[in-house]
């Protein structure tokens, strides 16, 4: 079976029913359970077994070319101290026949006779890497150049000689000692330019080495992505599709049976046992939602109908106890009261309702500080102080008043209930290029982490069953995209929340602009 053809048999898929998909899981375990077991643990051991007897080998390899070299490498040592020692040998010589001073023929035999330990010695593994014939003759010299130096030894004072006109033997002794030298030193050079071609061809080697040794990680790589990451990833998509809601079984074709085809199974009998329950899951989430909305509006509305039902008895009981100014603060106690019950009916409506907002320039200061006079009744209830930080100096940002007092509203009571033990409630602005950024920082309990991403979901509230409807966030973010402008907002648990709302500056032509598009 061809890749191609694999991969279409892995990736079809029977149509769920209700009857038939505990039939098609059987039938694949049935299936599955006749063929050949491969797993993929073993396919991954065989192509790391490979993997690891190839690389022994190369260590193998690169050890006995290593110590060769070092082997090779002592030699030349030795042939160096030979060729030092011979040179030594020469300067003694010369000293002697210009000085005439015994010593100097003493030191040329010790050193010529340290030249012979070395040939005779360790330098005698450099023969492979030199001709037989210059290693031959550098043998001989030695010992006749150490035995004219040994005859000279033994000769009366130099300068009897000189007398006697013996100039004979000196001859032969500087010709014997330039031969020894020069052949020693071709000898060394013959050693070096072998260990030098050694090493080359150890250098070349290593490169085809490195070049087949990256081939077979590749071509085990590649085995290992057909493998396990391309089936991998295809059981990826089947799971992201059963998110989706694409509940049909897979239905793996391969010929043998390895972890992919277990995996195959048990989803399966996950997406059997998802089919089961989903219709059922389903109207749970609905009722819970309804639920959740239904206690959340009523509170909401309960609160403030409550309030004007009290101020509503106090006046109706004792009217001619208060003056008339404070009638008139109870009077506007019960028009906020009403304010805030259509506020939250309006919370409801404006998450469905698709209108057009009507821009307009809006004092920030104003809007926060009118903001802050509605939920004044509540912030002293929870002893909760507020703070207007807008500069008045300000430009006017491009938004609508009443949208964005009650983006501001949804805001503070949001604040209010995150500090059951009182707080503080601190608004500031201050401008960043084109766009006004105004934060909302509260001293709270904070937001945790993992529902700082869901904070602005429809129905999603931290709050207990009651307190909330979970839509004031979700519109109050809507609201500001309507404006052009966008909410951000950074918490720590225990260290409270600060919202971000950015907004942009408004300019006269945005009065053409907004007049055109209404």
């Amino acid at each position: 079976m061809s890749n191609k053809d694999e991969q279409a048999s892995y990736d079809a898929v029977i149509a769920p029913s209700s009857r038939s998909v505990a039939d098609s899981i059987m039938a694949i375990e049935k299936a599955l359970s006749e063929r050949p077991k491969l797993s993929i643990r073993f396919r991954i051991t065989m192509a790391f077994t490979i993997a690891f007897l190839f690389s022994f080998a190369i260590a193998i390899s690169s050890i006995v070319f290593i110590s060769r070299l070092n082997v090779n490498q002592e030699h030349l040592d030795r042939v160096g101290a030979l060729v030092f020692n011979i040179e030594q040998a020469r300067r003694h010589e010369k000293n002697f026949f210009l000085y005439g001073a015994k010593t100097d023929i003493f030191d040329a035999l010790a050193s010529i006779q340290l030249a012979t330990e070395a040939f005779h010695g360790k330098a005698q593994g450099i023969r492979p890497l030199v001709s037989e014939d210059i290693f031959t003759q550098v043998e001989a010299e030695l010992k006749e150049y150490s035995a004219l130096l040994t005859e000279i030894s033994h000769a009366p004072a130099m300068s009897t000689a000189q007398e006697d006109g013996d100039k004979g033997l000196e001859a032969r002794v500087r010709v014997a000692g330039h031969q020894v030298m020069t052949h020693a030193t071709n000898l060394m050079n013959q050693a070096h330019l072998k260990v030098r071609a050694m090493a080359h061809m150890f250098m070349v080697a290593a490169i085809f080495i490195i070049i087949l040794n990256l081939i077979v990680m590749i071509w085990v790589a590649t085995e290992m992505a057909r493998q396990i990451l391309q089936p991998l990833g295809r059981f990826v998509g089947y799971a992201e599709r059963i998110g989706a809601g694409d509940f049909r079984p897979v239905t793996p074709q391969r010929k043998y049976r390895d972890e992919f085809s277990n995996l195959a199974i048990a989803i399966n009998s996950m997406v059997r046992e998802l089919l089961e329950k989903h219709e059922e899951l389903l109207q749970s989430r609905k009722m819970a939602a309804v639920g959740t909305l239904t206690s959340g509006i009523a509170h909401e509305l309960n609160n403030p109908l409550n309030n004007i039902s009290l101020t509503t008895e106090t006046l109706l009981e004792g009217m001619e106890d208060y003056t008339r100014e404070e009638a008139l603060e109870m009077l506007r106690d019960i028009f906020v009261q009403v304010e805030r019950a259509s506020g939250t009916v309006k919370n409801l409506l404006d998450f469905t309702r698709k209108d057009q907002a009507r821009f307009e320039p809006v004092d920030l200061g104003e809007v926060v500080e009118s903001s802050f006079q509605l939920v004044e009744n509540e912030c002293s209830l929870n002893e909760v102080e507020t703070q207007n930080l807008i500069d008045i100096g300000l430009p006017k940002a491009r938004a609508n008043f009443r949208n964005l007092q009650q983006v501001l509203l949804n805001m503070f009571l949001n604040a209010i209930h995150a500090m059951p033990q009182g707080g503080r409630i601190d608004v500031e602005s201050h401008l960043e290029g084109d766009w006004l950024k105004m934060d909302i920082a509260d001293t709270g309990s904070g937001i945790e982490k993992k529902n700082l991403e869901r904070i602005f979901d429809p129905f999603f509230t931290t709050k207990e069953v009651g307190r909330g409807t979970g839509l004031g966030l979700s519109v109050s973010y809507g609201i500001i995209e309507k404006m052009g402008g966008r909410i951000t907002v950074a918490s720590e648990e225990g260290e409270g929340t600060t919202f971000s709302i950015f907004l942009p500056v408004w300019r006269e032509e945005d009065l053409d602009h907004d007049a055109h598009e209404q």
